[in-house]
């Protein structure tokens, strides 16, 4: 069961990291046209919708068998690292989860009103950047058991 809780935590972690790859590159792709055509802006939300079918079964796939995992290690002394992936991934899972699920419908909304009216998601790209760099901080120092 051990393993197999392990691999639906990869899966998850790839799923969600992939989801923020995806978003972070269509919106960045697309940040110079939102507002200007209807085409461009169907085509982020419908992107910002897919990320989240992704991102976030992914995000709580990533907490749930984690959370598993870690009772499976039991209680004592742990490495530092292990303590950086309790601590530190599921908070980053939640913050995830509910800084991307607002910000997400803040944007499709925005772009769903634009009539013609640029755009800007520079708030939300840097949002999504962060929150990549955070995720791969976390899966560095576990990488490198520091």
């Amino acid at each position: 069961m051990f393993g197999f809780m392990l691999f639906l935590h990869l899966g998850g972690l790839l799923a969600w990291v992939g989801g923020l790859i995806v978003v972070i590159a269509m919106i960045g792709l697309l940040s110079k046209q939102l507002g200007a055509s209807a085409d461009s802006n169907l085509l982020a939300r419908k992107s910002l919708s897919i990320f989240s079918y992704l991102a976030h079964p992914g995000a709580v796939l990533v907490l749930g068998s984690g959370l598993y995992l870690i009772l499976k290690m039991g209680s004592g002394s742990k490495p530092l690292w292990l303590d950086i992936m309790e601590m530190g991934g599921g908070t980053i899972a939640i913050l995830s989860l509910i800084v991307t699920g607002i910000l997400g419908s803040k944007v499709k909304k925005k772009l769903k009103a634009a009539g013609g009216q640029p755009v800007k998601v520079t708030g939300y790209l840097t949002t999504m950047t962060a929150l990549m760099v955070l995720i791969l901080g976390v899966v560095l120092v576990v990488s490198l058991k520091i």
